[in-house]
């Protein structure tokens, strides 16, 4: 007797498996949208250089960078004090944009502690009283380096 009651539940769970064996799926791959009309690129400005070779009547070079242009002006305050000269007798020698490898700008102090990153700033070169005097600046702070 419990042969033939368990023949019956067999067939229950054989049937209700029975439609899950052999079965197989196929993709199909999405519809592609319909395509959109194509547009002509936009023109974009090109990035605006730090120093840009414009002849001047004196044959001097623009600078068009204003956070360099305000370093510069900066760095021109600082010499007319440590060299004692008017700003007329400081000369630009040459400014450009570099990567300083540590918050020391390039130039530290003994015994300062400087966060160890690449630190974007200027090297600026001014010519005052007979010499050459060097600005290392970041972003926003110049400073006047003899090493």
């Amino acid at each position: 007797m419990k042969q033939i009651l368990f023949l019956p539940f067999l067939l229950l769970i054989a049937s209700a498996f029975g439609g899950c064996i052999g079965t197989t799926q196929t993709f199909t791959p999405p519809t592609p949208a319909p395509s959109a009309p194509t547009l002509e690129p936009i023109a974009q400005p090109s990035p605006q250089p730090t120093r840009a070779n414009l002849p001047t009547p004196q044959g001097s070079v623009v600078i068009i960078d204003q956070t360099l242009l305000k370093l510069i002006e900066q760095a021109k305050d600082d010499l007319t004090t440590r060299a004692n000269v008017s700003r007329d007798a400081i000369t630009l020698k040459s400014a450009q944009a570099v990567e300083w490898r540590d918050s020391s700008l390039g130039c530290p102090v003994e015994g300062m502690m400087y966060a160890q990153v690449i630190t974007p700033g200027y090297l600026i070169v001014l010519e005052a009283a007979g010499k050459e005097w060097n600005y290392h600046a970041g972003r926003d702070r110049v400073m006047w380096c003899d090493q």
